[in-house]
């Protein structure tokens, strides 16, 4: 089995890294979603960069064509962006009125003698 196979079954979150090196353009597709890839994708000349994926809390990538530091520096930060909207909704606001305590707390007078 190929290494960007691999890291697709074995993630808890994945997705296919999709590019114009050219350009510079990277663009995150998940491979489990339902749903096709979008059609705007299509007549940017992207090609198949590889995957990368989370197994078991390790962040993990296999890519297909040789790239760069910069190219894996603008696919790394698509790839938190990816994430940051793959888990917010299962985020949960703090409970209770910490948020309010700590903005009181916040707005005493520091009354230490400096």
């Amino acid at each position: 089995m190929e290494l960007d196979e691999q890291i697709v079954l074995d993630a808890q979150i994945s997705a296919a890294i999709l590019g114009n090196l050219d350009k510079r353009i990277f663009v995150l597709v998940d491979l489990l979603a339902p749903e096709p890839i979008p059609d705007c994708l299509y007549g940017h000349g992207f090609g198949y960069i590889g995957v990368t994926g989370v197994v078991n809390g390790v962040s993990r990538a296999a890519f297909a064509v040789e790239i760069d530091d910069a190219a894996v520096s603008a696919i790394a930060a698509h790839w938190v962006q990816y994430l940051a909207a793959r888990i917010m909704p299962y985020m949960q606001p703090p409970a209770g009125d910490s948020v309010q305590f700590l903005e009181r707390l916040h707005a005493l007078q520091d009354t230490r003698i400096g």
